[in-house]
């Protein structure tokens, strides 16, 4: 009897110990998890409060305006047709960009550059072995360390046609679509992540002005239809005796609609500092994008960039 009951107690305590570890790490994972976009976001609120007090009157170019910025982006990949890892990519990101802004709308084109490292999620570095028999039968195996990358580009060129009947002196709300060509590359024989995709955008922009007469933008653009190119399951791309290149972007297309294909994208942008006849820009930038074919690829990530506009 005296030993059941201290059982008892012992599974008591063990399972309130178990309850208040999983209770007092699970922030922490959480935190972990999320602590980059929330510093971002926080980093991009206190630029717009801090922007708040300033004061100034002035307003931007309205007409013809051309942005260079530079920025940083981080990327989360899931790319089932390679494996169940997750790997991550901190990019650093070139744009350039063309607004010209009239009374009925706004005309743009968007161009994104990006380069950067990519590695498993968790853990160190890509190993890859490799095993050697030699004529006497002796059998060795080699392992060498991956060093993977990602390059790739994106292009949008859009139009959006202010709503007159929503607009205030405070705000503008804008309606329009935007033509996208996407290509994401990893150099190798490794080719987690490779997609290009040409798309059809529904596209929305709200422009809220504060009290020192500087505009916050808001920015969400989402696929209609998609023409997606991924590698096939079997990785051979074409036929033998025809360049791997043209084979992927000739014999590996899909047309996708928005139930096959998801591309999602919010941006908040806002000028911190505005001369005559310049501005500096901060923006921010959310993504997700899925494709199920041939296997379920997932990305999602953040990007911050600062940019000059003349």
């Amino acid at each position: 009897m005296k030993t059941n009951i201290i059982r008892y107690w012992q599974a008591r305590t063990d399972k309130v110990r178990h309850c208040s570890e999983t209770v007092f790490r699970r922030p922490g994972v959480y935190f972990r998890r999320f602590s980059f976009p929330l510093v971002l976001s926080c980093f991009f609120l206190m630029i717009v409060v801090h922007g708040r007090g300033q004061g100034s009157t002035d307003s931007p170019p309205v007409r013809n305006q051309f942005t260079i910025g530079l920025g940083a982006s981080y990327i989360k990949t899931l790319d089932l047709l390679y494996s169940p890892i997750m790997y991550k990519s901190l990019r650093t990101d070139l744009h350039l960009g063309y607004l010209s802004k009239s009374k009925n709308g706004v005309f743009s084109t968007d161009l994104n550059v990006f380069l950067g490292a990519l590695k498993p999620n968790s853990g160190g570095a890509v190993i890859v072995y490799a095993s050697e028999t030699a004529i006497d039968g002796v059998e060795t195996t080699e392992d060498m360390r991956l060093e993977m990358s990602q390059i790739g580009f994106n292009l949008q060129l859009g139009y959006l046609h202010k709503l007159q009947k929503l607009q205030s002196p405070s705000k503008a709300f804008y309606l329009g679509a935007s033509l996208e060509e996407s290509l994401t590359y990893t150099p190798g024989f490794v080719n987690v992540g490779v997609i290009n995709y040409g798309s059809v955008n529904a596209r929305a922009r709200f422009e809220y002005l504060l009290k020192n007469g500087k505009p916050v933008i808001f920015d969400i653009t989402f696929p209609l239809v998609s023409v997606v190119t991924r590698l096939p399951y079997n990785q051979s791309p074409g036929e033998p005796g025809q360049s791997g290149l043209g084979a992927f972007f000739t014999g590996n297309n899909q047309v996708e609609t928005l139930n096959h294909f998801q591309n999602a994208r919010f941006s908040i942008q806002y000028p911190f500092l505005i001369k005559k006849r310049s501005a500096f820009n901060i923006r921010y930038e959310a993504s997700w994008m899925h494709y199920y074919n041939p296997r379920h690829l997932t990305q999602a990530g953040n990007q911050l960039s600062l940019g000059f506009t003349f």
